[in-house]
């Protein structure tokens, strides 16, 4: 497939999953789903990457994979994809602010929805070389890791805000900031912290995936 065809066929998806088309939609994500087993990187360098990597929460949404592993696969190939058009915006000459706004929202999405399919990488990330000594210390380590993610969902919230101080009265967006508010004390250096997480989960992320340990 290439990867003109692969644009059009997410775009379709896209388009159907958004007009209530489900059985469309699924077809589109499928072509999608096998593209992305032979061919993970085909859009990498396309201006539509983040659109995959949006078609991907729309297949998890969906349950169109019927695997627990193979799901938080997808999620964290969303999650890369997602990462990669924040990347490729913030090194246009002039941002185009919408798409930014789109894509982060869309983050922002994938780790509220999902939040506990990004545990094992972050717990590997954090704790790479403090081994847990038994099953209270392994749960431990999955609660503290797990509590980082609402500060990297608000890391996207608080870069939203410096272009849409009311983040363009989106209801979603409003409700997801005062519920981690309320639960957490925002503070400069938990957003730093949370920065430099995306930074290293992408990075991680990568890896895995050039070197075919992603499952999914």
């Amino acid at each position: 497939m290439t990867s003109e065809k692969l644009q059009d066929i997410v775009l379709k998806a896209l388009e159907y999953g958004q007009n209530g088309k489900t059985r469309a939609c699924n077809e589109q994500l499928r072509l999608i789903y096998s593209s992305l087993q032979t061919h993970p990187f085909l859009l990498w360098e396309s201006s539509q990457v983040s659109q995959l990597g949006k078609s991907i929460i729309l297949m998890l949404h969906l349950d169109l994979i019927d695997d627990e592993e193979k799901s938080i696969g997808l999620a964290l190939l969303a999650y890369l994809f997602l990462s990669k058009g924040i990347q490729n915006e913030e090194k246009m000459p002039e941002t185009d602010l919408c798409e930014m706004f789109r894509i982060r929202k869309d983050r922002i999405i994938l780790l509220k929805s999902f939040d506990d399919f990004f545990v094992d990488s972050l717990q590997e990330i954090y704790f790479a070389n403090e081994k847990p000594a038994n099953r209270e210390a392994y749960n431990e380590q999955r609660k503290a890791v797990l509590s980082r993610v609402p500060l990297m969902q608000f890391s996207d919230i608080f870069d939203i805000e410096q272009d849409y101080p009311n983040l363009r009265d989106d209801e979603f967006l409003l409700e997801t900031a005062n519920f981690i508010e309320m639960e957490d004390e925002i503070t400069s250096d938990n957003i730093h912290e949370a920065i430099l997480l995306h930074k290293t989960l992408f990075k991680y992320e990568l890896q895995r995936l050039k070197e075919g340990k992603t499952n999914y």
